[in-house]
């Protein structure tokens, strides 16, 4: 029994950490473990209201995964050693081995050293300072998966709000008292910014759970306003105009796929039937 407690207490490490490195380290990659707790968190939120705290929750809740993972997996480590392998200040008969355990894990992991629980046998002493290591190397990784997240919904909400300004001003419309070269930088402006969006969506996957309550500033929303641009400067009668519509179609059509490939609830045979699938996933009525 002491064997399977090492070998299953090893694999919960391995099981996190690999998770923690496919959703942290690795681009254009999100661990398995976290792909089905931000998937299933998002097929129970669809079935009433979106919630807008449903995306940083997640977060939260897969940082406690991993944490929890981590912890019982060294307990598990540690549990065949907890009486002999350890030596207590305090008389531990009356406590359960495995709660003895996983106490240890968890300050261990949280690097608090209380000191009321030593390990003597040579090889806890030789691996459990890695534990240690593991919950600051945690910290960190938790602290910079929030660095990556909120600047990229930061420039989602930027794309949201050039798109509804560009709406509300007549312009996303490419009206005649406009020069074709305004007309073009226009287009290719916006074209930048959906390039990026794509781009933060295959660096950060989980950007696309994070819902917005003020509609003006939810891209989902707002790239309807990007479908009139482009249909507006594919009929111009200018070439260059024209051409600019064309790329902005191209990033579009990039987009969407991005979209259907990354997540298996939105789908559509054209590039406008996924983003219209995408505003309703989110709440949003898109109307182009």
């Amino acid at each position: 029994m002491s064997a399977v407690s090492i070998v299953v207490g090893i694999a919960f490490i391995a099981v996190a950490l690999n998770d923690v490195f496919h959703t942290l380290l690795r681009p254009a990659s999100t661990g398995r473990l976290t792909t089905i707790f931000f998937r299933a968190t998002w097929s129970l939120s669809r079935r009433g209201r979106r919630l807008t705290v449903g995306g940083p929750l997640t977060v939260l809740a897969t940082i406690a995964m991993w944490i929890i993972l981590i912890a019982v997996g060294w307990a598990l480590v540690y549990l065949p050693h907890i009486r002999d392998g350890f030596a207590h200040s305090v008389d531990t008969a009356q406590y359960n081995p495995f709660v003895e355990s996983l106490t240890y894990s968890m300050v261990a992991l949280t690097t608090l050293g209380l000191g009321d629980v030593v390990p003597t046998d040579p090889v806890i002493r030789a691996v459990s300072p890695l534990e240690a290591l593991m919950g600051f190397a945690l910290l960190s990784a938790s602290v910079s998966w929030f660095l990556q997240l909120y600047p990229a919904l930061a420039r989602r909400r930027s794309v949201a709000i050039e798109l509804t300004g560009l709406h509300e001003s007549g312009l996303a419309a490419l009206p005649s008292t406009i020069t074709p070269g305004h007309a073009t930088s226009l287009i290719t402006s916006v074209a930048h910014a959906l390039a990026e969006l794509t781009a933060d969506l295959v660096q950060n996957t989980e950007i696309f759970y994070f819902t917005e309550r003020d509609e003006r500033l939810a891209a989902a929303r707002a790239i309807g306003y990007a479908m009139e641009l482009r249909n507006a400067a594919l009929s111009s009668g200018d070439p260059d105009v024209r051409s600019a519509g064309t790329l902005l179609e191209k990033v579009m059509d990039e987009l969407a796929r991005v979209l259907t490939d990354q997540y298996p609830y939105v789908s559509g045979e054209s590039t406008d039937d996924v983003l219209r699938a995408v505003a309703e996933s989110h709440g949003h009525d898109l109307t182009s």
